[in-house]
């Protein structure tokens, strides 16, 4: 994976927007990320792993550090990452989750993390194809497209502080879970429980099995009902033959002594079969002996019944007479029976005539017309008839009337009421008239108002006073500063030209001094016959001596500097007050004479004149709304006038009309009156009561007349009965009626009588009965006592051979479930070896694995014995050839768990000696725990199938290293960086900024944040 390019915003400490080209630095292999402690160097790190993987690079760092507290609310923060791999080029976009101001309201929302990953044609370009926006989405294609997880990112390519020290300190079973993350060998884990726990199933399905014989044995013990002891000797005998029989086996016979039980099992059987023959002979004689008693009660029986048959035929018989005589008074009684209907029905039809025949009297007599009664029936009939149709019709015409008539006393009132409502919205018209009359008036005077307060409403003239006000006033606070500046320059003038003068004195008494004894000086050089350098004599009787105060030359020279020293920032502070001098001379030119007096005034009428113009700007806003309401009530006030008079024009023209209906309603009222009442209701009441008396004579006419035609049917219909009863008068059939009790009583009589006669006759034919003679003797207690004696011989042989049956029966299926038991038990032996091993060799449970190692831990030695040797070829140079890690399976001292593991030990080659790992010094712990890193780097990169890693950050550590090895370490760093890999190494010491040219400077701001730079331009 190659990194291109980083972007972040508002993120840790950065408040602003920050980008690095990662391919400009990485051009010359290694670049630096340097700064002051606690600047914001591992949040480049961090940013990179959040936005690759949404978390950061630390295993304690808290994900709250990312959205930065110097830039504002409002701003979202991102990290964009532009990174290349085989699987092409992409751009990764994250944001984190964090808390943004309501877009309405106060206060803040949750704003959950954000993701995209775009596919790019090249580095710098902008748009793409993008791939997902989701953040599950993305986690998988990252995995996909950079072949490494969170963990191996950060173990191989992230190399953040402390994390990989740790690695190398930790204990061996801290180890196996960080390779275990790394190289995926969970499955071996996984394969391991899995065969324990198969394991465990066998031992369970074996120990089932074993109960299974043993409850099988048990039940067959109970089937065969024998004696323990003769059981256990069949067992012995079988387990015998058994052991003969697996001799040639290995181990996988059941020793169960079947063989035996075989033989018993089968004499069981054998037994049962005899008592069966036996059972069955009895069952013969028994049947035969019952066969016999069924002939002996047949017989029996069928004497009994011929003779009861006999006696009953006699009887008949002698019942003959009298039953004849019953049967012809029963022909008799349902002859005359047929005509009692025709007799009642006529009686009804009669008694039917007579009453139509009053009902008619009676209606004639009410109706009042004597001229009916005297006419012929049919023709009265008719009269009445016409009269009920005239009367009808003049109902139907009078109703209508009389609903009209009902409802006029209503409508008349109904009219009051709406000339009443006509007049109440003639004034409403009127008072709205003058309302709208006084309208234009008042906006006159609401217009005035608005435009008074528009000329007032001057408030960009006010604001623009206030500013040039507000201009001064800073320029004299500056005026101020820059006063208070140069009276601080001044002082510092001051004290630097006394600070110079001492400066100077001092130098000039010690070159005083210095020449005063320079005879002294030098006559401590001369020897002996050395010449003088001032005379030239050999000869020296009195020798100049120094004084003590005198100077030595390295004293006047540092005098010397501390002059010049003097001097220069005595014409630097000289230089600062020209300065400060000109800035306030500046600055009093510019104000030309204003005081603070003349500018507060200025700034209170500024003020006072915008707050009036804020003020007018309210009122004229205000009325402007009152003359707009204004407008609007006129417009609805006029409206409500339109609407007031079409109402009142529609109102006025409906009243008219009802008007004009209700009169001519009143007329035809007393059209129909006509005089011949006082009103119509009275009216109808008269014509309904005479129209209900026609009704009615027409009614009774012609019920009198369909009682006459039915009367006359009715002695038609009782003649024609009579005739075909064989009847000529009404007497003899009541003659011939019977009481339903005698009826009953003769018609069981003849019923019974052909019944026993029927039987009688039926039983005397049948061939039983008609073969007998009645001389015939059975003997049936002969025929009991054979048959009592079979059954008791036939129970006892059926029990026992039922017995044996049931014995040999139970016992031949509970010999077949201990065979099956058996072999169930055999294959689960059989089944069982194979995983039993597997699993104590894979789990390192017992002595099968001669190491105690389990098969992860086998897996992961044998990945960590290739990490020990790539970190070793680099060992070897950051130490000079004097450290070596050594790997081992035993356990580690001072670890808890009872498994080999993951030891790790320094073999010092200086000393002959092998040193715990904790026992190194911060910088020997530095530069091994590198070496290990980075072996760890190169067999993940294999492991992942020969992918590149082509940028390495390794975040703080050099500054606990002496030259020496520094040079060694950055050596072997440097063969990174030959071989294509970009190395990137985080940290602050300042020796490593004269090495490295290639750097992104991390600085901090006056406010806390951070800001960072880059010393290759792109």
């Amino acid at each position: 994976m190659i990194l291109h390019r980083l972007t972040l915003r508002a993120i840790g400490p950065y408040s602003g927007e920050h980008s690095i080209d990662f391919a400009a630095l990485g051009a010359s292999g290694v670049f630096l990320l340097e700064g002051p402690t606690g600047s914001g160097k591992s949040t480049i790190i961090d940013a990179v792993v959040f936005a690759l993987y949404g978390g950061l690079a630390g295993s304690t760092s808290s994900p709250d550090r990312l959205r930065s507290h110097h830039a504002a609310a409002t701003v979202e923060p991102f990290v964009e990452v532009v990174f290349e791999t085989a699987a092409g080029i992409h751009r990764i976009r994250r944001t984190p989750a964090y808390r943004r101001p309501k877009t309405r309201g106060t206060g803040t929302t949750p704003q959950n993390q954000t993701v995209s990953l775009v596919l790019l044609t090249s580095p710098d370009a902008v748009d793409g194809t993008v791939v997902s926006t989701s953040a599950q989405e993305v986690g998988a294609e990252i995995g996909r497209v950079l072949g490494l997880t969170k963990q191996q990112f950060v173990q191989t390519v992230v190399l953040p502080q402390g994390e990989f020290a740790a690695f190398l300190r930790s204990t061996g079973e801290k180890r196996k879970e960080v390779l275990q993350s790394l190289f995926g060998t969970e499955i071996y884990e996984k394969t391991t429980a899995q065969l324990v726990d198969r394991r465990v199933a066998a031992h369970r399905s074996i120990a089932a099995a074993e109960r299974e014989v043993e409850l099988a044995t048990s039940r067959l013990r109970e089937a065969t009902g024998v004696d323990d002891d003769v059981f256990a000797e069949a067992r012995a005998a079988g387990r015998a033959a058994d052991l003969d029989g697996a001799a040639d086996l290995d181990g996988g016979a059941g020793l169960d002594g079947r063989g035996g039980l075989d033989d018993l099992v089968a004499g069981l059987v054998a037994d049962a079969a005899d008592l069966a023959v036996r059972r069955d002979a009895a069952r013969a004689d028994r049947d035969a002996a019952r066969l016999l008693l069924d002939e002996q009660r047949r017989l029996q029986g069928a004497l009994g019944r011929r003779a009861t048959l006999t006696a009953r035929d006699t009887a008949v018989r002698e019942a003959e007479a009298e039953v004849r005589t019953g049967r012809a008074r029963l022909d008799d009684a349902r002859r005359a029976s047929s005509v009692l209907a025709a007799i009642d029905g006529s009686r009804r039809a009669d008694e039917r005539r007579a009453t139509t025949t009053e009902q008619v009297r009676v209606a004639l007599a009410t109706d009042g017309a004597p001229e009916l009664a005297q006419a012929a029936a049919e023709a009265a009939r008719d009269t009445a008839a016409a009269r009920r149709d005239s009367l009808t019709g003049e109902l139907g015409a009078l109703t209508d009337v009389a609903r009209l008539e009902k409802g006029l006393p209503d409508r008349v009132a109904a009219l009051e009421v709406a000339d009443e409502r006509l007049d109440a919205a003639t004034d409403r018209i009127v008072e709205l008239d003058r309302a709208l009359d006084a309208r234009p008036e008042a906006r006159v005077g609401l217009v005035a108002a608005l435009t008074a307060l528009s000329e007032s409403a001057a408030v960009a003239p006010a604001e623009a006073a206030l500013a040039d006000a507000t201009r001064r006033r800073e320029r004299l606070d500056d005026l101020a500063r820059r006063e208070d500046a140069l009276e601080s320059a001044t002082e510092e003038l001051h004290a630097a030209t006394r600070v110079a003068l001492e400066a100077a004195a001092l130098e000039s008494d010690l070159r005083r001094r210095k020449i005063t004894g320079m005879a002294g000086e030098l006559a401590a050089t001369l020897g002996d016959d050395d010449p003088c350098p001032v005379c030239g004599s050999t000869v020296h009787p009195h020798l100049a001596a120094t004084t003590a105060d005198h100077p030595d030359d390295e004293l006047v020279d540092r005098a010397s500097d501390d002059r010049a020293r003097r001097e220069n920032d005595l014409a630097a502070a000289a230089s600062r007050r020209s300065v400060a001098l000109d800035r306030r001379d500046e600055r009093a030119a510019e104000l030309d004479g204003v005081t603070p007096e003349t500018v507060g005034a200025e700034l209170e009428a500024a003020r006072a004149h915008l707050a009036a113009a804020h003020e007018a700007v309210t009122a004229r806003a205000h009325a402007e709304e009152a003359l707009e309401r204004h407008d609007a009530d006129t417009d609805r006030l006029r409206a409500a006038v339109a609407a007031e008079r079409l109402s009142l024009a529609t109102a006025r023209e409906r009243a008219e009309s009802d008007r004009r209906r209700l009169d001519d309603d009143a007329a035809t009222v007393a059209q129909h009156l006509d005089g011949r009442a006082e009103t119509v209701a009275a009216l109808v009441a008269d014509v309904t009561r005479r129209l209900g008396d026609a009704r009615r004579l027409v009614d009774a006419f012609d019920a009198d007349a369909a009682a006459a035609d039915a009367a006359a049917t009715r002695r038609a219909d009782l003649d024609a009965a009579l005739s075909a009863a064989g009847f000529t008068t009404v007497d003899e059939v009541a003659v011939a009626t019977l009481e339903p009790a005698e009826l009953a009583r003769l018609d069981a009589l003849v019923a019974a009588h052909d019944r026993e006669r029927a039987v009688v006759t039926a039983g005397l034919v049948e061939p039983e009965i008609a073969a007998l003679t009645g001389d015939e003797t059975p003997d049936v207690e002969h025929a009991e006592s054979r048959v009592a004696a079979a059954e008791a011989t036939h129970a006892e042989i059926a029990a026992a051979a039922a017995r044996a049956e049931e014995r040999a029966s139970r016992s031949t299926a509970a010999l077949a479930a201990l065979t099956a038991a058996s072999a169930v038990g055999d294959a689960a032996s059989r089944d069982a070896r194979a995983i039993v091993r597997m699993a104590d060799l894979a789990s390192a449970s017992t002595a099968v694995n001669v190491k105690g190692v389990t098969l992860g831990t086998y897996v992961l030695l044998r990945r960590f014995d290739d990490v020990v040797a790539a970190a070793n070829a680099r060992l070897s140079v950051m130490s000079s050839g004097r450290y070596e890690l050594q790997s081992s399976d035993e356990r580690e001292s001072g670890s808890r768990s009872r498994k080999t593991g993951l030891a790790l030990a320094i073999r010092d080659h200086a000393t002959d000696s092998t040193r715990d790992p904790g026992s190194f010094s911060g910088g020997e712990t530095f530069y091994a725990s590198l070496s290990l890193a980075l072996g760890l780097a190169d067999v993940v990169q294999a492991e992942a199938g020969g992918l590149e890693l082509g940028t390495l950050f390794v975040d703080e550590g050099f500054g606990s290293l002496d030259p020496a090895t520094l040079d060694a370490v950055m050596t072997e760093l440097g063969r990174l960086s030959a071989s294509g890999r970009v190395v990137g190494i985080v940290s602050h010491v300042d020796e490593l900024k004269q090495r490295i040219a290639d750097r992104i400077e991390v600085r901090r701001l006056p406010d806390g944040s951070s800001t960072l730079r880059s010393t290759v331009v792109a």
